[in-house]
């Protein structure tokens, strides 16, 4: 419930905001926004000419930003992108002016010493973390402009952005909106259901006529797919047959032996309380012989370590905290003087003590044995890795020979396609480097391979095809079976179909009796909720219930192709946990933005003068 609220409220940032503030433009790409002369414009916004210069900067900006996609794309294609670029270009520059228009008219401004601390604080303006006064004015000398006039425009664009923060910080809801809405989500149905399987396809009958115009019709669907025997290399270090003998064994048991050896470990008890006063009447209840352990569960205040009766574990002797160090414990049972810790007092029991231990030799022959073969298995693994390198460079179109030269018997696969990939090759870097074309040469068989391949967990492969057919046409009768099996089951999902539409149509229209002839029992049930990411969701929450009234039927297929037919049985709500209540408002709050700005923009371009003038080859 929660992750759906937190995927849905993604879409509250609204797009028309978004473009908007891409394409305020302040300080550094001011300049693609200021055109004085509008002799060649493009729209007219009340007056206000959107000139050509602006927008083909702007739109030039945005089709940057697709050049990769652009590059992929067949010419058609690319018209089309052009054209949904400029529209969405000139759009938000007429949202952006109407905008600006509406931000004047209603006073929604900034003064002047804000606008001027924005400048002095602008990083273009900036030199050695101060402002540079013949920067600025170099810049405003470079955009034709003076100093009140760009005041006026920085003031201008900030306050049209203020204005989209102010709609973007707004955040009410009325409560009986909001209680509705939270019944509605809240809402769960019960559908009751009768489930129809699809007629038996041995009864369908078809001609030859109906098998003969699905194959012309079907065809290309009946190929036999391309087929290959591939040849490769395959070196992977766990699969070398890698020995090591006990000399080796016990060289390396005596080079690594802090490596079989554990450090000593002590294990303490603790007691923790607020005050020293506490602490010394502890201590004092110690020395007289009471147990650590029951004091430590009647008086520590540390939650834990407390109900353990202050155990709080074994402790490696490299990692024990300073203030038990302080506590000079060093044999068993004895217990600290009172050592103070964050505020408050402790009182520090040593209980046990494990000393170093070094591992016999046979207790680590196993695992010395594993690390002398990987070891091993690395080094040979580089060397073989280095050889067939060479040799696949030196021999580019020469499998064969590099197999020869590097003394490794290749493995071949039985002939496979797409859908039967061995599964020693089923990695997607080789499945690619077999299956597309040009890759590997399909005529040079042995000849042409791929170059060596390492893959992420140390494997490398060399590949070349062995022998391959091409994908071919299946002939009429060695499909002509299945042809018929899907028409059979065609036509028995259409005489369902057409059997459960009518069993609908009369219970729609009031004919129960339909379900005594038929013997329906709708004896299956369901529970929807409406965030269910179930196809048929929608259709359950589109249906008016109301208790008492006529049910409504509807008819659909399930997960495993049969019919159903359903009707709603009951709705009840099932309380939202505070935590999920709280996300759905926030979710309706800020879904309530997006409508507030949509109807102001929409509202600004009912009582607004739009004109175009068309300008060919932007």
């Amino acid at each position: 419930m929660i992750n759906f609220f937190k995927i849905r409220s993604k879409r509250i940032i609204i797009q028309c905001i978004l473009g908007i503030t891409a394409l305020s433009i302040i300080f550094g790409t001011l300049n693609n926004y200021i055109h004085k002369d509008t002799t060649k414009y493009i729209a007219e916004v009340n007056q206000e000419k959107i000139s050509f210069e602006t927008i083909k900067n702007i739109f030039n900006i945005e089709l940057n930003k697709h050049k990769k996609i652009l590059k992929n794309l067949n010419l058609v294609d690319k018209k089309i992108l052009r054209k949904k670029i400029y529209n969405y270009v000139l759009s938000q520059l007429i949202n952006n002016i109407l905008l600006e228009q509406y931000v004047k008219k209603i006073e929604f401004n900034l003064t002047n010493d804000e606008i001027k601390k924005v400048i002095f604080n602008s990083d273009i303006f900036q030199e050695n973390n101060k402002f540079n006064n013949t920067k600025y004015l170099n810049y405003l000398r470079s955009l034709n402009l003076t100093n009140n006039e760009y005041i006026e425009l920085i003031k201008k664009k900030l306050n049209t952005i203020n204005l989209i923060n102010t709609i973007a910080e707004t955040d009410f809801i009325l409560d009986n909106e909001k209680k509705h809405i939270l019944n509605l989500l809240s809402q769960k149905r019960i559908i009751k259901k009768a489930i129809f399987k699809i007629h038996s396809i041995q009864n369908q009958h078809v001609n030859n006529i109906e098998i003969l115009n699905y194959f012309k019709k079907n065809k290309n669907k009946f190929y036999n797919p391309e087929k290959f025997k591939i040849s490769y290399i395959h070196i992977e270090p766990n699969k070398l047959n890698i020995k090591c003998n006990n000399k080796e064994i016990q060289n390396w048991y005596k080079k690594n032996l802090k490596k079989y050896t554990t450090q000593e470990k002590r294990n303490y008890s603790i007691i923790q309380v607020k005050t020293e006063k506490e602490a010394l009447l502890i201590l004092s209840r110690l020395k007289t012989g009471e147990s650590f352990e029951k004091i430590a569960k009647e008086s520590s205040i540390e939650p834990i370590s407390s109900k353990k009766g202050g155990n709080i574990g074994w402790i490696t002797i490299n990692s024990i905290p300073e203030e038990i160090k302080k506590s000079n414990l060093n044999q068993k049972n004895q217990i600290s003087n009172i050592i103070k810790f964050n505020n408050e007092f402790l009182i520090i029991k040593l209980n046990k003590i494990l000393g170093k231990k070094t591992k016999k030799i046979s207790e680590v022959f196993d695992i010395i044995t594993s690390e002398i073969k990987q070891k091993k298995a690395l080094f040979i693994y580089y060397n073989l890795k280095n050889k067939i390198l060479f040799l696949s460079q030196k021999y580019k179109g020469r499998f064969d020979l590099i197999e020869k030269k590097s003394n490794i018997k290749s493995i071949e696969t039985p002939w496979f396609d797409k859908y039967s990939v061995p599964k020693i090759l089923q990695n997607s870097t080789l499945k690619k480097i077999i299956f597309k074309q040009g890759l590997l040469d399909r005529e040079k068989k042995m000849r042409s391979h791929s170059g060596l391949i390492e893959l992420k967990n140390n494997q490398l492969f060399l590949l070349t095809i062995k022998n391959f057919k091409e994908k071919k046409l299946k002939n009429f009768q060695e499909i002509k079976k299945n042809i018929i099996e899907i028409l059979k089951y065609s036509k028995a999902v259409k005489e369902t179909k057409e059997q459960i539409k009518q069993i609908l149509f009369n219970l729609n229209h009031g004919n129960k009796e339909i379900l005594r002839k038929k013997n329906i029992v709708f004896n299956d049930s369901e529970i929807f909720s409406r965030y269910d990411n179930h196809p048929i969701t929608h259709k359950i929450f589109s249906i008016p219930y109301k208790n008492n009234e006529k049910k409504i039927y509807i008819m659909y297929q399930d997960k495993n192709k049969n019919f159903v037919i359903a009707f709603i049985s009951k709705v009840y709500n099932e309380k939202f946990s505070s935590n999920e209540e709280a996300i759905v408002i926030k979710y309706l709050e800020k879904n309530n933005i997006e409508k507030i700005f949509n109807c102001i923009v929409k509202n600004l371009h009912k009582k607004s003068k739009i004109t175009y003038n068309q300008i060919k080859n932007i």
